[in-house]
C-alpha cells in the first residue's frame, strides 16, 4: 500500500512577495488588514466607522459589537488643551458638548473614561 505523497507533502504554490505600495497590495492581497495606523486598521475593519477628526492620538481601538472607534476621554482632552490652548474647564465643557454629546449615526464613536491602576506598596 503506497501512501499519497501530495495529500501529505502538498506543494505550496510560490507566493509573490508584498508589494511596498499600498495600491498594488490592496489589489493583489484584498483580504489583508492595513496596520499601519489605527485609523487605516479600523477603517479596513469597519469602512462605515466614524472618527473624531483632530483625535487620532487618543484613539485607543474599536467596540467587539459595533465596530465603533474607541476614544480615551482624558486624551481627547488631553488635545484640546494642547492643540486649542483650552482649559481643563474649557475642554470638559467643549467635549460634553460638541463631541460626546453628538450622535452622528450607528458608528458614532465611543467615549471611554479609563480607569487607572493604583499599586500599593
Amino acid at each position: 500500500m503506497s501512501i499519497n505523497e501530495e495529500i501529505f507533502n502538498p506543494i505550496e504554490p510560490k507566493r509573490n512577495p508584498l508589494p511596498k505600495d499600498k495600491v498594488n497590495a490592496k489589489k493583489e492581497y484584498p483580504h489583508l488588514v492595513d496596520c499601519s495606523d489605527k485609523r487605516s486598521f479600523i477603517g479596513d475593519v469597519n469602512s462605515e466607522a466614524l472618527f473624531a477628526d483632530g483625535f487620532d492620538e487618543a484613539i485607543m481601538g474599536y467596540d467587539a459589537a459595533g465596530y465603533r472607534v474607541v476614544y480615551d476621554y482624558d486624551k481627547c482632552m488631553e488635545v484640546l488643551q494642547e492643540r486649542d490652548g483650552m482649559t481643563p474647564s474649557e475642554s470638559h465643557e467643549f467635549m460634553e458638548f460638541n463631541v460626546v454629546g453628538a450622535f452622528v449615526g450607528d458608528f458614532t464613536p465611543i467615549f471611554i473614561h479609563t480607569l487607572m491602576r493604583i499599586d500599593h506598596e
